[in-house]
């Protein structure tokens, strides 16, 4: 593994952002995204490059030895490049840069142990690694111990007062989780908080719940007693409230709204989030209506949101 950093000492881990740059097109983004975002809030900033020699193509005639030395040198003028551009914003003693022989994934969740956050691109090859970033944004989303963004090819987007925080719930842990760090977020940048929660009708196998058929229609049966839609609601809606208020209490001059909308989970949270500084979702647990999982919620908001994606364990 390979170091560059203008400081003798380490940065503090807790407080560290880490950012997963290849040298790709759809890595640029991210480092980006997360040299304004560290600079914002004035945390040091780690540059993580991973390579491996069974991502890369045959290197000729070139000896075991020789393709090792030769990657090495690649990873370090990568990251050295790097390293450069964020210090011309950070100043050097703020920026670390790492080049570690390992899967892009892999390294990043390891670093998630002891940072504050970590950020990776949504898709692109790098100029040493062949693998997809799109599989690792969804491998670190799914594994980080700390929150994790994902940045799109267009999302250049942060939270101030022209550009809220949206936040999906349910009434899961991780959800409630999520919420709080939305609001910790919002009010750290001065922007305005939207609570999303997303019901949906509870789909029923006919085969599987005879009994429940009059509730239902066609070939697939569904909650659809209007009476049971109305009450549910109203319970999605109280159940809001409560945690706009929670919010409020905590953060007395944040600006909260909230939204109960019945829609697919992750296209309404990415559509709730278009234009938004930053769109925040909980990594898993189940909705109290639909009994969804939120890990597909939130790996469709990653894939449809225009605006940064932050998901918190």
């Amino acid at each position: 593994m390979s170091e560059h950093t203008g400081s003798t000492e380490d940065t503090p881990d807790r407080r560290r952002i880490v950012v997963g740059y290849s040298g790709a097109e759809g890595s640029e983004p991210a480092l980006t995204w997360a040299i304004e975002t560290a600079r914002r809030e004035s945390r040091p900033l780690t540059i993580l490059h991973c390579y491996g020699v069974a991502h890369v193509p045959a290197l000729g005639t070139t000896a075991p030895d020789g393709q090792s030395e030769l990657l090495a040198s690649v990873a370090d003028q990568v990251v050295e490049e790097a390293v450069s551009r964020a210090a011309a914003v950070l100043g050097r003693e703020a920026v670390t840069g790492k080049s570690v022989l390992d899967s892009a994934a892999g390294g990043l969740v390891e670093e998630s142990e002891s940072a504050h956050l970590v950020v990776t691109g949504s898709h692109g090859r790098g100029r040493i690694m062949g693998g997809l970033l799109a599989s690792t944004s969804y491998n670190v989303t799914a594994h980080a111990t700390c929150p994790a963004v994902v940045v799109r090819d267009d999302a250049s987007l942060h939270p101030d007062a022209e550009h809220r925080v949206v936040v999906g719930v349910d009434d899961s842990e991780p959800a409630l989780r999520a919420l709080d760090r939305a609001a910790e977020v919002a009010a750290d940048a001065g922007a305005a908080l939207h609570i999303a929660r997303v019901i949906q009708p509870i789909v029923l196998d006919p085969q599987a719940q005879p009994e429940l058929a009059p509730m239902g229609y066609g070939d697939t049966y569904t909650m659809h007693d209007a009476r049971f839609v109305e009450e549910f609601r109203a319970f999605a809606e109280d159940a809001t409230r409560e945690l706009v208020e929670r919010i409020q209490e905590r953060f007395p001059d944040l600006e909260v709204t909230s939204e109960v909308v019945e829609d697919s989970p992750g296209l309404a949270i990415a559509r709730a989030g278009e234009g938004a500084g930053l769109v925040v979702v909980g990594s898993r647990g189940r909705g109290g209506f639909a009994g969804m999982l939120l890990g597909s919620v939130s790996h469709t908001v990653i894939h449809h949101a225009t605006s940064p994606v932050m998901v918190v364990r």
